[in-house]
């Protein structure tokens, strides 16, 4: 025998023992069977509403039924083992043999069909539906199916998930089939997630160092180092004052003499010689020098003589011969003021602000 026809042969001998066990034990309130072959012989599971009632008097039920599976079946070495049914109600076979032995009794198929479903659905099943076809109430055959819950009719989750019952109600007008599909209570659907809650993450604490803690800083000697300020009078006798970093300690007052900066020093320190020589020898060239100017400052007004005339203040107007034409005379208009302690005026023939000790061309 090839394997195909073994396998076959075999699936009929399981059809035809759930058959046999069905007629036999239906007052037990047969539930269903499972078989497992083992090296020591044949395993035959027996579910029962009523397991005394398979055993029989002294095992006497047993042992018929153990002797009759190894003469027509021929199994190797049958072993008859019987348990309960937990609920009765959860079980699809023995939920299928009720409504058919309900049928046979005279109930009404719809009386029969409901109240089981009920019943199934109020043990906590998931989902239940019942199908019953045959000539229910006249002489045509029809299908009537009542459904109640979560149902999977295909694929894989429908052989795993959903137990099936089969059953056979003989009555006067015909035969009606009694099939019943049952989910049952905590069964995971295939089609139902659940989110996990995750824990955010502690947060990492970095101990800051090089920070000095409250005892420690009490504990600490401060050390005050002196800050030297310089006065007012020392910043006027500087030509410029250079801070290095605002907020520091102290500050590095570097002097640069400088001919234009002339504001708080005295004529007599005044070095004419100096002032020509750092003018640009661009505004010096071809012009001849002219005789060098004296500032004071009097009571807060900057004065000047120069060219023979007696002390003057820098904002007045001159007059000033062009060069060629000593006896045509122009008004210079003259504007002065202090910019950042140096002394500035701006007056006809230069547009812009310069120092007042600088020595000009003529206009």
């Amino acid at each position: 025998m090839t394997v195909e026809r073994k396998f076959v042969q075999q699936g009929l001998n399981r059809a035809r023992m759930d058959e046999y066990f069905s007629g036999e034990l239906e007052r037990a309130g047969y539930a269903g069977m499972e078989m497992n072959r083992t090296p020591m012989g044949t395993q035959i599971t027996i579910f029962a509403e009523k397991p005394g009632m398979v055993i029989g008097k002294g095992g006497k039920v047993v042992r018929k039924l153990t002797k009759d599976m190894d003469q027509y079946y021929d199994l190797d070495n049958p072993q008859i083992d019987v348990q309960s049914v937990g609920i009765p109600e959860l079980n699809a076979q023995l939920m299928a043999s009720r409504i058919a032995s309900a049928l046979e009794r005279g109930w009404y198929f719809r009386k029969a069909a409901h109240s089981t479903l009920r019943r199934i659905i109020g043990a906590g099943a998931i989902g239940c539906r019942i199908v019953l076809s045959g000539k229910l109430t006249g002489p045509r055959s029809r299908i009537e199916k009542v459904v109640e819950g979560y149902i999977v009719h295909a694929g894989k989750p429908a052989e795993e998930i959903v137990h099936h019952g089969f059953s056979t109600a003989v009555r006067k007008l015909g035969t009606i089939g009694c099939s019943v599909q049952i989910v049952l209570p905590g069964t995971v659907l295939p089609d139902v997630f659940s989110l996990v809650e995750v824990e955010p993450p502690e947060p990492v604490i970095v101990e800051e160092t090089g920070i000095a803690t409250a005892e420690e800083m009490i504990g600490a000697e401060v050390e005050i180092t002196g800050v030297e300020v310089a006065t007012e009078a020392e910043i006027a006798d500087k030509s410029t004052i250079e801070v290095m970093g605002e907020g520091s300690a102290t500050s590095d007052i570097i002097q640069t003499p400088s001919p234009v900066e002339t504001e708080g020093i005295p004529p007599e320190a005044l070095d004419t010689e100096a002032l020509a020589m750092a003018e640009s020898p661009v505004e010096t060239e071809g012009i001849p020098p002219k005789t060098p100017s004296e500032t004071r400052n009097a009571n807060g007004i900057w004065e000047h003589r120069h060219d023979g005339l007696d002390w003057h203040a820098m904002a007045i107007a001159h007059k000033q011969a062009k060069p060629g034409k000593p006896e045509e005379a122009i008004l210079v208009e003259e504007e002065g003021r202090v910019n950042d302690g140096v002394t500035e005026h701006k007056h006809t023939g230069f547009d812009y602000w310069h120092p007042a000790s600088r020595v000009h061309k003529g206009a």
